[in-house]
């Protein structure tokens, strides 16, 4: 998240290394090394270079090195190292500053001709005000990365809708709660106030006419029916049980119409009796019902079940996963995901209503691609924050699955995690409540940035959670990792969350967090 990005000429900058891409595309066990060739080819591939940096706009310049490298005795690299150095601190000051015309014009003729940086004084220190504008600047430079890394499959005529209709959010946000928001407690407590007065009067003048129209009604008004009576009096199905008999999930998962007993994964520590596929998938939500382990679920489950997603509204469908390295045989397994799931890339984004609160929600789906993030991802998790911040939602990002940044798109995936992670903290300090609920296998970038930064976070049951998975850490270490490493409970006495949850009440503890959590800025309440 730096304002200036300097990269020396034989520097590598990339997501992942080539030996590390290399043992991920060969599928490589068992400490097993990659051949030669296919590392050269996924360091050509990753696009790692300096160059290629540079060529992306991952960076602001290149400063060359001596052909095999700088050593002690080469004064004039390290000389350029320092003026490359003070000249971005410079730019980068000088670019906030209200009294700067001069020494901004001297400083681009000494970009051209790389004369001393240290010739024009530049006071480093800057106001609030100035660091204000220094955040805004950095946040409009890394919004505007990546963008050539995904396709927007809009029309010309949606995106001027969609930017009227966010100019139009804009617009009511500052009236509806800026303009007036200040003022909302003191005209509520004047029409309360108002209503009391009204109510008392009324009540003087209308509560003869009433009593006696009561009273004549009552003479003309038949004998109650006593069964009747009884019927509205007494308990529901007094005689037949429970009558909550269509109390069923809007989603079922398709292995409940499996006819076959599975065994739970505690049946040697808990005795758990033999469960018939059927009730555990459908009734039961996947949930032991004698010790309460949870069984992987998916996405769609919480999609209808927690965030009615067929009443909501989505948003970003359009933004595509692409290929933006044309990375070799990429395109084909793109392809077989978007046949597989229906999806076009591994993030979800809507609208939706929590019981009466709404909300703004982004799920990572793990079938598409693991649930990996590159610049498609980032790109509709950007938009959500945005959105979110716009409309006054709370932000809700459930993972279904990470396994970290997107490998084959190199720098235009890990760079998301800055972005994300930027538009993540301009939410917050605006004063929006950012929730993050993690299941199944939730990994790498994600969790050590724009997820991991969330001051609340929880896990459903049958979460895994870490920084990195345990064959990435055994081939890394060569280590074998505990079979409870990354369990919720452990990220739970790390304090890495703050709670886990039953699947079955997910809904109703994210509205009791939505209600008793947040920041200044609660205006559904």
């Amino acid at each position: 998240m730096a304002d200036g990005r300097i990269m020396l000429s034989h520097g590598y900058y990339s997501v992942i290394s080539p030996e590390g891409a290399a043992a991920i595309e060969g599928r490589l066990r068992g400490g097993a090394r990659a051949g030669g060739d296919l590392v050269e080819k996924c360091a050509r591939q990753l696009g790692i270079t300096a160059e290629d940096n540079l060529r992306n706009g991952y960076v602001d310049r290149v400063l060359n090195e001596p052909p095999l490298g700088a050593r002690p005795y080469h004064y004039d690299f390290f000389r350029d190292l320092r003026r490359e150095l003070i000249q971005t601190t410079n730019e980068a000051v000088l670019g906030v500053k209200s009294m700067r015309l001069f020494r901004a014009l001297a400083l681009k003729q000494q970009k051209r001709s790389n004369h001393d940086a240290e010739s024009i004084f530049v006071r480093w220190s800057l106001s609030k005000r100035a660091r204000q504008r220094l955040v805004e600047k950095r946040w409009q430079k890394f919004r505007d990365m990546s963008l050539h890394a995904h396709q927007d499959t809009r029309s010309v005529f949606k995106q001027a809708m969609e930017s009227c209709e966010n100019a139009g959010l804009a617009f009511d946000s500052f009236v509806r709660h800026d303009m007036f928001g200040r003022h909302k407690k003191k005209l509520r407590g004047f029409f309360e106030e108002l209503n009391a007065e009204v109510h008392l009067v009324s009540e003087r003048v209308v509560k003869p006419v009433k009593r006696f129209v009561t009273r004549s009604g009552d003479e003309d008004a038949p004998a109650p029916d006593k069964a009747a009576l009884q019927d509205l009096t007494r308990l529901s199905c007094p005689e037949d049980g429970a009558c909550l008999t269509d109390d069923q999930w809007a989603w079922v998962s398709p292995r409940s119409r499996d006819d076959r007993a599975i065994s739970c994964a505690n049946v040697r520590t808990h005795d758990c009796q033999d469960i018939w596929a059927p009730d555990l998938f459908g009734e039961f939500a996947g949930v032991c019902p004698n010790c309460g382990h949870h069984f992987p679920m998916e996405y769609q489950w919480y999609l209808h079940n927690v965030f009615g997603y067929m009443r909501s509204r989505e948003f970003g469908r359009e933004i595509v996963s692409t290929n933006p390295l044309g990375y070799e045989g990429f395109d084909g397994k793109l392809d077989q995901a978007r046949d597989r799931t229906g999806l076009d890339s591994a993030c979800i984004t809507f609208e939706t209503a929590l019981d009466d609160i709404e909300t703004v929600v982004a799920v990572f789906a793990a079938p598409f691609r693991g649930g990996t993030v590159g610049a498609a991802e980032g790109e509709k998790f950007i938009r959500a924050c945005e959105r979110a911040m716009k409309r006054r939602y709370p932000l809700i990002a459930y993972v279904h699955g990470t396994a970290g940044i997107r490998i084959q798109e190199g720098v235009n995936g890990v760079i998301q995690m800055p972005r994300c992670t930027q538009a993540v903290r301009r939410y917050i300090d605006a004063g929006g409540l950012y929730v993050v609920v993690y299941d199944t296998n939730s990994y790498a970038g994600p969790v050590a940035s724009f997820l991991g930064c969330s001051p609340y976070q929880f896990a459903i049951r049958s979460s895994n959670i870490g920084f990195a998975g345990p064959g990435v850490i055994t081939e890394t270490t060569g280590m074998e990792m505990p079979p409870n490493y990354h369990k919720a409970y452990l990220a739970l006495s790390r304090g890495h969350i703050h709670g886990i949850w039953d699947r079955r009440e997910l809904k109703a503890n994210l509205h009791r967090a939505l209600l008793t959590m947040g920041g200044r800025n609660l205006y559904y309440r």
